[in-house]
This record gives structure tokens, C-alpha cells and sequence, in this order.
């Protein structure tokens, strides 16, 4: 079971102090990772970019990449799968992103979608990668500028160094299912763990068999929008019961909340962790992969 009294990688949290004193160092890019999900009026949900908002007051000199058209792959069979390697690096070097950055990514939803980008720059062997800790709900709350002006930064060279073990495919979970030396999180919110409510409506409903539910949202302060206290995530997360010989594979519907829960595992101490970039958007299409419905595992109140 994984127990801590302190955060064990707090270097992977940026606060709003210390950014504020680097707004003004060029080696520090912060990125705003804005997105959003609505329901619509036939039940389903469908994403909307941030880029209006961040067109109307960002944090300064933050560049913005879109979760959608800007981080998925347009050329794999799976919708939103993280971009290939040279795309990646592309990407990155038109942000102004170099290996010698240190980049800060933020939302406003306590990180759950900026985590996306975060666990992608780690993937491709990025490790000088931070979360800012309460995200632009923190940094407006303290009365810190806001600027509208679109940065045009100096290109930089990035070159991708993949590191395998931190991305799970759908036949890593196949096998993960079968085995108790892993545990699957699914990091939706109850409902969709459940089934009670389709995440995709052309997807089945339920959640990858043996998977627990610790939905993303539970890792964070509602009001502040910041990381739980080691203390109370180390409670949240005693519930799924992580033995200390366990590996851990997150999911969740495209890759964003997932990442989320790999994060805070990543500041907890936890290591042996990897995210399934296909998530449901994979799973819940394909009839010969099995689904569960229900409750019958442990969930986790996102409250």
C-alpha cells in the first residue's frame, strides 16, 4: 500500500509565487492547456478548446496548445492518441519548448487537462515539466496580471526521447487484467465508471474489468483548485488498495483525466506507472474487448 507524509516530487508542482519570479526567464515556457466538456441536448458531451479564453486574459507570455487539434496524432487509428515523436518535437519547437526548458502547464480545472501535456513531455523524455499548483483559478484569485497579447516565441530545437514504460497499449491492459502484480485506475467520474451514463454515445458503457474508480477530480481542493495535502491524497488513494510490488496503469476517456491521476501517483512517490493513451476512446469500441457495468469494484466519491 502506498503510504507517504509528504509529497515525494513536489519539483513536478509549480506554485504561483515562484512563477511569478520567472515570468521574465527565457528558459521557463508556460504553457495554457484550457478545455473544456459540456453535455449536449441529446445527453452526450463534446470538448470545447480554450482558446477563446485564452484569448481574453492568459498568464503572460503563456503560449496555448489545444488538447484536441493540437496534441493528437491526426494519423492514428485512435482519436486523440498523444502525436508521434516527430510531430511532438515539432510541436514543441514551434512553442519555443527546447530540451534545456523548463515548462509550466496550467488550466483552470485543478490541472486535469493540463496533466495531458505533462505526462506527454515525460513521455518523450522531458522531465524539467511542471504542473502549477491551482492553475489559473489561483493565479487570478491572488490578483496576479492577466494578459491578452498571443506571444510569438523564438523557435527552439526539441528532440524526443521516448520512454516506452510510461504509455500502456490496449494489449498491456489485456494482460493487466489477469494479472495481480497491476492495477488498473479508471480516472472517470462514478457515472461513467459505472455505466449509469454513456461517456461516448457510439462507445459501450462500463469500465475496463478489475479497474478501480479514482476519479481525477478527488485528487483536488474544489475550492481552490489546487493538490490535496499529502495526508488526505494518501487517504484518498489507501482505498484502491496499491500494493507496494504493483505496477499501475491509468486510463480514463481520452487520455487527460488519466494523466491526471498518473501525475498525482507521480508526486506521491509512486514510479512504476504508465498511462493507457488509448483509454475508452479504444476500449469502448471494440466488441472482443470484455467491459464490466457497475459498482461491483470500489468507487471513490469525485465530492
Amino acid at each position: 500500500m502506498l503510504t507517504v507524509a509528504e509529497y515525494k516530487h513536489p519539483e513536478a508542482l509549480a506554485t504561483t509565487d515562484w512563477l511569478a519570479t520567472q515570468l521574465d526567464d527565457p528558459s521557463v515556457r508556460v504553457v495554457d492547456v484550457r478545455y473544456y466538456v459540456r453535455a449536449t441536448s441529446d445527453g452526450s458531451f463534446r470538448g470545447l478548446s480554450g482558446r477563446k479564453a485564452y484569448r481574453q486574459g492568459h498568464i503572460p507570455g503563456a503560449v496555448f496548445v489545444d488538447f484536441a487539434s493540437d496534441l493528437a496524432d491526426p494519423e492514428d487509428d485512435v482519436p486523440l492518441n498523444i502525436l508521434s515523436a516527430d510531430r511532438f518535437e515539432a510541436l514543441m519547437g514551434h512553442l519555443g519548448i527546447g530540451n534545456d526548458s523548463t515548462v509550466v502547464v496550467y488550466d483552470d480545472s485543478g490541472g486535469t487537462w493540463a496533466a495531458r501535456l505533462w505526462w506527454a513531455l515525460r513521455y518523450y523524455g522531458h522531465d524539467a515539466a511542471k504542473v502549477l499548483n491551482g492553475g489559473l483559478t489561483k493565479w487570478t484569485a491572488e490578483g496576479r496580471p492577466l494578459e491578452m497579447r498571443t506571444p510569438t516565441p523564438t523557435s527552439a530545437t526539441f528532440r524526443a526521447r521516448v520512454r516506452p514504460a510510461l504509455r500502456a497499449t490496449c494489449d498491456d491492459v489485456r494482460r493487466a487484467i489477469e494479472r495481480v502484480d497491476v492495477c488498473i485506475v479508471d480516472a472517470l467520474p462514478e457515472i461513467f465508471y459505472t455505466g449509469q451514463v454513456r461517456l461516448y454515445p457510439t462507445h459501450r458503457a462500463g469500465h475496463i474489468p478489475t479497474a478501480r474508480n479514482l476519479p481525477a477530480t478527488a485528487n483536488i481542493d474544489q475550492a481552490t483548485q489546487t493538490l490535496l495535502p499529502p495526508d488526505e491524497l494518501t487517504q484518498l488513494w489507501r482505498d484502491v488498495d496499491l500494493k507496494p510490488d504493483q505496477s499501475v496503469i491509468t486510463y480514463c476517456g481520452a487520455g487527460a483525466y488519466g494523466a491526471y491521476d498518473l501525475f498525482v501517483l507521480y508526486v506521491l512517490g509512486y514510479e512504476n506507472i504508465s498511462l493507457y493513451d488509448g483509454s475508452w476512446m479504444e476500449w469502448g469500441t471494440n466488441p472482443e474487448l470484455p467491459v464490466e457495468t457497475g459498482s461491483d469494484n470500489k468507487t471513490l466519491s469525485s465530492g
